[in-house]
């Protein structure tokens, strides 16, 4: 005779509960290793000291940023080498500003400069000739790098960036520059022009650098708003007007916007739980735009500051909707950490996948020999996976950082770049990759047909680009190079409050089932196909159709067990997540909030305060030397104040 069966002893369960929830506790991730970051061991540091008084005699001999002069030749359409620039594609056409140049391999000194440059992209061209125009600027322009161009359909509007060391110039005031692009015009916008929302506590509004830039334009019915977004970045003698030079740098983690229609500021940090979702500081990172959920969201990765560099396992995303940050972990293999990448986004034909190209950027190890890299990633959202994208590729760029990238006509066009001492020019510098075969071309395509139109390329900008999804893309998430993703969730737990969580929007298809019965149904798929899982398994249609009539003993029984190990899952991810917000509290309490808002008169009429009064410096080493042999392009020259190491948060 078979034993009676017992009821399963409590304690087994919460053995497995405590067995799911111990690595979150003993920092470690869910594979059994620990993760990169601050808490698992750092890579070596080595300290500089600073020359205290080489910043003296640097404070005493800056001049005013109007009295200086570029020291290359020509107008900045040929140039040696080009970096730290903004850009701007409107309309058909790519706007390039100021940054660094140089106009022979031995000038090392007066590489800013206001030169303002356009690149016609409805027409075909070699790269090797780009038919760059000259336009024309004011010479009250801030020669200024590693800012940002924001634009809407009919003007540029420039913010940000870090004016030069060599020689060392003083930082205009924090306005903004806009450019009529009908009027051939530029005008300035001082900050008693502009707005800063209420919500802001009406602080002033300061001039960041090295920061992560970002546009949308949105239209709602007749509607067309234009926002820019700067996220990062930081604030030192060489952004702020007023500031020492002898100020040490204060790296953010706050977010400004700026609504070009009626021209207001919002500081959009405050209240948007940066804190709680453990944002981190960073500069030199990127943002871009994947039109997901209500108003679609902004997505921050990589970058770093003076000591760590930010893991690209984990990439911030903000709700433009609902102005609130979360946290997203990505899969598959992941780039290695870097700065001063570019970044864009191209959408499937068919909007099922968003897929993120991010190209290049730099390792700042070891110091003064840091290592550009030539890679290609890209990371497909919304499973939120990072595939590379390789091959043999004759037409492949040198290896460099600091360049811009924009996407038009299913290319993205690549400009400039830091690359380093073994070329001693990289002239002229505009690379082309074809999106859909995902390969390095010699040649730019110019629109076609209705597509050649400067209205058609402005409701482009609007619709978001698109391009073919290439095959090493399709072999993760399904479909063709049309679209037709069947991993339409993130892979990695989302946040259940996240508007990535549930993947893509939702579509009404026409789908077949197993006997041939057709229906209309709503679903994550576009193309009405068989939708897969997370990982690629084949699963039932979303019709809701059943099969043979009568219950499933099996599915029930598997259904029970299943709901108990979802159970204790579900506790054990509490746990973690409150173990995770007492971190983040804790972290919080040591790491002021930063932001470009700041209170008036914080420094000296003479403005020699080396430190501002209020200025909180953390104690993780948010903040950088200004001064030492010389500031890199983590300053602008390409060049680090300290080795770093690697963050998680």
């Amino acid at each position: 005779m078979a034993s009676p069966s017992r009821p399963l002893p409590l304690r087994i369960p919460f053995l497995v509960l405590s067995l799911l929830t111990l690595p979150a506790f003993l920092g470690l991730g869910w594979n059994g290793l620990p993760p990169t970051g601050v808490s698992s061991g750092t890579l070596p540091i080595r300290s500089r000291q600073p020359d205290h008084a080489k910043r003296q005699t640097i404070a005493e001999q800056s001049i005013p940023y109007q009295e200086y002069e570029w020291g290359g030749e020509g107008d900045g359409t040929d140039v040696c080498k080009r970096w730290s620039h903004q850009s701007a594609l409107v309309n058909g056409t790519l706007y390039v500003f100021g940054g660094q140049a140089t106009t022979s391999a031995g000038q090392e000194s007066h590489n800013w400069n206001r030169n303002f440059i356009q690149l016609d992209l409805m027409k075909n061209f070699d790269t090797g000739t780009p038919p760059w125009k000259s336009l024309e600027h004011p010479s009250e322009l801030p020669p200024v790098a590693n800012g940002y161009l924001w634009h809407d359909l009919h003007s540029i509007f420039l913010y940000g960036g870090i004016v030069p060391d060599t020689p060392h110039v003083l930082p205009p005031p924090a306005s903004l520059w806009r450019y009529d692009i009908a009027g051939k015009k530029w005008s300035e916008i001082t900050e008693d022009d502009f707005k800063v929302s209420s919500d802001s506590n009406q602080k002033k509004i300061e001039r960041a650098g090295e920061g992560a830039g970002c546009n949308v334009i949105r239209q709602d019915g007749k509607e067309v708003t234009a926002r820019g977004y700067y996220f990062g970045g930081h604030l030192d003698g060489y952004t702020t007007e007023g500031w020492s030079q002898n100020v040490e740098r204060v790296y953010l983690k706050s977010m400004v916007e700026y609504d070009m229609g009626s021209n207001t500021f919002r500081n959009v940090s405050e209240g948007s739980g940066l804190d709680k979702a453990g944002v981190p500081e960073r500069a030199d990172g990127v943002l871009v735009y994947v039109p997901l959920g209500k108003k679609g969201v902004l997505i921050g990765i990589g970058g770093g500051r003076s000591e760590t560099f930010t893991q690209l396992n984990v990439v911030d995303v903000y709700d433009i909707a609902t102005s609130t940050w979360y946290r997203q972990a990505t899969d598959g293999p992941t780039p290695k950490y870097r700065v001063n990448a570019c970044a864009v986004v191209a959408s499937a034909p068919d909007f099922s996948s968003h897929n993120v190209w991010f190209y290049g950027g730099q390792n700042l190890q070891p110091y003064k020999e840091q290592t550009q890299y030539d890679d290609l990633w890209v990371l497909t959202v919304p499973s939120f996976t990072w595939v590379e994208v390789k091959g043999e590729d004759a037409f492949r760029p040198p290896a460099r950082a600091g360049h811009t990238c924009n996407v038009v006509n299913g290319q993205m066009v690549s400009v400039g770049g830091f690359v380093g001492k073994e070329l001693s020019c990289d002239s002229p510098g505009v690379y082309v990759l074809d999106l859909a075969k995902g390969t390095w071309e010699t040649d730019y395509k110019a629109p076609t047909g209705d597509n050649a139109d400067t209205k058609v390329q402005g409701q482009a900008i609007i619709d978001g680009p698109v391009a073919g999804v290439p095959k090493v893309v399709q072999k993760i998430i399904g479909g063709n190079e049309d679209g037709g993703a069947t991993v339409t969730r993130p892979i990695r737990t989302s946040d259940p409050d996240s508007p990535v969580a549930t993947g893509n929007p939702l579509y009404t298809v026409t789908v077949t089932d197993a006997n041939g019965h057709v229906s209309t149904v709503t679903s994550t798929n576009p193309r009405g196909t068989v939708t897969r899982g997370a990982g690629g398994v084949p699963g039932t249609d979303e019709s809701g159709g059943s099969g043979s009539g009568g219950p499933n003993v099996g599915a029930i029984v598997g259904g029970v067990l299943g709901g108990l190990v979802l159970a204790i899952l579900a506790a054990g991810f509490i746990l973690y997540r409150i173990y995770k917000r007492k971190l983040a509290a804790i972290r919080a309490e040591r790491e002021a909030e930063q932001g470009p808002f700041s209170d008036k008169n914080r420094i000296s009429a003479d403005g020699t305060t080396a430190i501002r009064p209020g200025m909180n410096m953390n104690q993780q080493g948010s903040r950088d030397d200004l001064l030492g042999d010389e500031v890199g392009f983590w300053g602008v020259l390409l060049a680090p104040r300290r080795s770093l190491r690697v963050v998680n948060s």
